[in-house]
């Protein structure tokens, strides 16, 4: 064999294994980065992302059930830290200027909180194609957040002490303001909590601005305090330091069927309500494992887990309402403007605290 020859079948060898191996690593690769598993998958997910330790915050701690039936499906392990809705956004800002992010994910909370996260350039937008079967009320258009689980405003009421004074058991909003409930209503600071907040943006959008702010000045004046925690009214009620707690709740009726003095009522002339978001903070060193997570928790497997974990009604339709949850075709929602809502949050929240010194609080 002349050199010619040799040297021609010597690159013929060598681009035929070359373009073997090229082939068989581009196999590889698309493999390994895709899952598809019963009831859930991401394009986002490969096996090296085991053991990744995401960073979640969020308002509430029920949650700890479905981030393990992640790590089981995943490998993924997520650390939950739980603040109020105000500290996880102050958190995020102080993390952003000092450029050390600690969050990769953030789940639970305010609708309008997020929305503000993302006006405020902290959330990372992501359309997971898990959240295409969401409702567009269940998502933001940009992918900044996705909906999860339903969060309903209503009432606790102690039946026992609207008895024992001859009250008229509270149906609608006004009813909050008869004089014999003057003192006995609760309801957590509207800076901090997401619930409290809802209510005074759902009193300004269905009764108007003039209307809605004059309902919120005599409303004040049936509230001794004001705590920090959406769930502390709630308590407060069933310890019988106070009739009506105006609460939160995901559609059960646990705290009716624990508690004999204990009725849970949605005011009839209508209600607030959110769904509960999910969405990655900017900074995350984690983003290909942030997103798996969102994949998974709008997936049908997530769902159902969070169905399961905190006995709530979801986001996506073909997920079963537990048993015991109310049917929210029952309850009257105000239609809700979270963007707006976010929007204007400083300048409500700042009125609201005119209204309040006005009244010496």
């Amino acid at each position: 064999m002349n050199r010619k020859k040799w040297l021609a079948l010597v690159m013929s060898l060598v681009m035929l294994f070359g373009l073997a191996g090229c082939s068989k690593s581009a196999d590889t690769t698309k493999e390994t980065t895709a899952y598809v598993g019963q009831d859930w998958s991401s394009d986002n997910y490969n096996e090296s992302l085991k053991n990744t330790v995401l960073n979640l915050y969020g308002v509430s701690d029920i949650v700890r059930p479905t981030l393990d039936a992640f790590e089981q499906d995943t490998g993924i392990k997520v650390e939950h830290l739980t603040l109020q809705n105000a500290e996880i956004l102050q958190r995020l800002i102080n993390e952003g200027q000092a450029g050390v992010s600690i969050a990769d994910i953030w789940w639970t909370g305010g609708a309008d909180t997020f929305i503000d996260g993302a006006q405020k350039g902290l959330l990372i937008p992501y359309k997971s194609p898990s959240g295409e079967v969401l409702a567009d009320n269940m998502k933001d258009a940009n992918g900044y957040w996705h909906g999860t689980s339903l969060t309903i405003v209503n009432w606790v009421v102690n039946k026992d002490l609207v008895a024992k004074k001859g009250l008229k058991m509270p149906e609608t909003w006004d009813d909050l303001l008869q004089p014999g409930l003057k003192g006995e209503v609760s309801m957590p600071n509207p800076a901090s909590s997401g619930t409290a907040y809802n209510v005074i943006t759902s009193m300004l959008e269905v009764k108007g601005e003039e209307a809605g702010w004059k309902y919120l000045e005599q409303l004040i004046g049936q509230i001794p305090f004001f705590p920090a925690r959406g769930s502390d009214p709630a308590n407060l009620v069933v310890q019988g330091e106070a009739i009506v707690g105006i609460n939160a709740s995901n559609g059960d009726r646990d705290l009716e069927m624990n508690n004999a003095h204990i009725a849970l009522v949605y005011p009839k002339d209508g209600t607030g309500w959110w769904p509960q978001p999910v969405a990655i903070v900017k900074g995350t060193k984690n983003e290909q494992a942030a997103k798996v997570f969102v994949d998974w928790l709008l997936s049908k497997r997530g769902m159902e887990a969070i169905a399961k974990d905190r006995n709530a009604a979801v986001a996506r339709l073909d997920v079963a309402r537990p048993e015991g949850i109310i049917d929210i075709n029952t309850i009257k929602l105000f239609a809700t403007d979270f963007k707006a809502n976010a929007e204007k949050r400083d300048t409500i929240l700042a009125e609201w605290a005119r209204l309040m010194a006005a009244a010496g609080r």
